[in-house]
């Protein structure tokens, strides 16, 4: 039987990777085929993604994927939302792109709730106002540079960037755009009140692709250098790598509850239609883009970035970083030694992650850590009570009780934390599948391709891919530390 292959490729604040997604019958088998670091580049006040840096390591990927893979089909790209880029009349890039943690979009809210009113940029999108967005990231260049758009002629999120140079053409992609607080999700179109805030002409904004539209084919020069077989298209994806990881779940019911955990944990559940009202934005959800023209109504929590931040912190020190030591050393720990609120502004992007902890817990009036087991335990039992919070905000908004959760994503890894969110929620855990993000990405270039139907996609899912299912225990317990939790928290 002939198999069907395709790339993904997946970008992360922390990595990116090339997997290989082969199709053979009804299962589906993935393989990374290259890896490298990311992360972003701080240059004095500034910090930047080093969109070249990414470009070279995928062009490295598919010279990986040519000598070990064979033919491949097509291939897509997902990455985080709402960072972005310009080309200039010449198609050139214009300077680097910033990253979302930069700080230069922190007090734009405030500017944009003086013109649109407290919730008005809400109500005009669907979108939560989340202080990196691309609307306010956009406004805050303006306000530092009055000419910074003067040369810019076609605006690109960094998937799409990263499309261009593959293909040569320039598109969006209707997950991606969703997520820049610009694009309304009731309408599926661009809002022109925002556009002449920002003084930006809708011109400068090319096609939005549905999911599953094809940008274009890798061009000759990129075929030269990788060594790539001719004709590979490049498929517009879920570009959101919260979308595509959703399109992984391998849930039968049509309304089912997701945790994506990764760098940041996106927690939420997949609609026809967007839900705009004050409940969803005084719980902090946002109406974003689901794969093929669906809502994904949902929270982003700052979730593993503070684990990765302090293993960064902890490799300086020349202490040992890898995962399976910290889950061993957390599983000595003493349960509940210290809450933290893992979205508190002290966590967003600090030099020091270990030194930002120690003092929120000293702030917050605890007893400090010790070791690198409480930290890690602190850090991932905070987490499991924050999807609580979540989880129950959200069943409330959409007036319906959830039976279980679908975890998708690297943190599935983790046994214990596994445990932990079903213990703090009350609910069965499905954990997996570990490469969701690559799945989904995989899943809808092989739809795209006509290769599978829509509703084979979840049978292939769970048919192809290792699931492992957790009960919650000890639930008195953990509900009785909630309360703590709330209590030093604040929340």
């Amino acid at each position: 039987m002939l198999k069907t292959k395709v790339i993904a490729i997946d970008l992360g604040a922390s990595s990116g990777r090339l997997v290989e997604c082969a199709l053979e019958g009804s299962r589906m088998q993935v393989r990374e085929i290259y890896r490298f670091p990311n992360a972003g580049i701080r240059v004095h006040s500034r910090i930047y993604t080093d969109i070249l840096y990414i470009f070279d390591n995928i062009l490295k990927g598919l010279q990986a994927c040519a000598r070990e893979g064979g033919r491949y089909e097509a291939a897509g790209i997902d990455a985080w939302g709402v960072d972005f880029g310009f080309l200039d009349e010449e198609g050139d890039l214009l300077g680097n792109l910033y990253q979302y943690r930069d700080p230069q979009s922190a007090d734009m809210r405030a500017l944009f709730a003086e013109r649109f009113g407290e919730k008005g940029l809400f109500y005009e999108t669907g979108v939560q106002d989340m202080w990196y967005n691309t609307v306010y990231q956009l406004m805050g260049i303006k306000c530092r540079k009055k000419d910074a758009f003067h040369y810019a002629s076609t605006f690109l999120m960094t998937a799409d960037v990263l499309g261009y140079f593959l293909t040569g053409e320039c598109s969006l992609e209707y997950t991606g755009v969703s997520t820049t607080q610009m694009y309304d999700m009731r309408k599926k179109k661009w809002s022109e009140k925002i556009f002449r805030q920002l003084e930006l002409a809708s011109d400068k904004f090319p096609e939005v692709l549905q999911t599953g539209g094809i940008k274009g084919a890798f061009c000759r020069q990129v075929e030269e250098m990788t060594g790539i077989n001719e004709g590979v298209k490049l498929v517009a994806t879920a570009q959101h790598d919260s979308a595509s990881a959703a399109y992984a779940a391998p849930a039968k019911e049509s309304a089912y509850l997701f945790i994506n955990s990764g760098t940041w944990s996106v927690i939420g559940t997949i609609l026809d239609d967007p839900i705009i009202n004050d409940k969803v934005y005084d719980h902090g959800f946002s109406n974003e883009g689901a794969a093929f023209g669906r809502v994904k109504l949902v929270k982003s929590i700052m979730g593993m970035w503070l684990v990765q931040e302090i293993r960064k912190r902890w490799k300086k020190k020349g202490l040992d970083t890898d995962y399976d030591f910290l889950m061993e050393e957390a599983g000595k720990a003493a349960a509940f030694s210290g809450y933290m609120d893992v979205d508190d502004e002290t966590f967003i992007a600090p030099a020091d992650m270990e030194e930002a902890i120690a003092q929120y817990i000293a702030r917050t009036g605890q007893r400090q850590l010790q070791g690198q087991g409480e930290y890690y335990r602190a850090i991932m039992e905070s987490l499991a009570f924050k999807y609580r919070q979540a989880v129950m905000e959200l069943e409330e908004i959409c007036n319906r009780r959830y039976e279980r959760i679908y975890l998708l994503g690297g943190a599935v890894q983790d046994k214990d934390f596994c445990q932990y969110i079903a213990n703090a929620t009350g609910k069965e855990v499905v954990a997996g599948p570990v490469e969701a993000t690559a799945v989904g990405n995989g899943m809808i270039q092989l739809q795209a391709l006509g290769k599978v139907k829509a509703r084979d996609a979840v049978e292939i899912i769970r048919e192809s891919f290792a699931v492992e299912r957790h009960q919650p225990r000890e639930t008195e317990v953990w509900k009785r530390n909630y309360e703590n939790y709330l209590r030093v928290t604040g929340k």
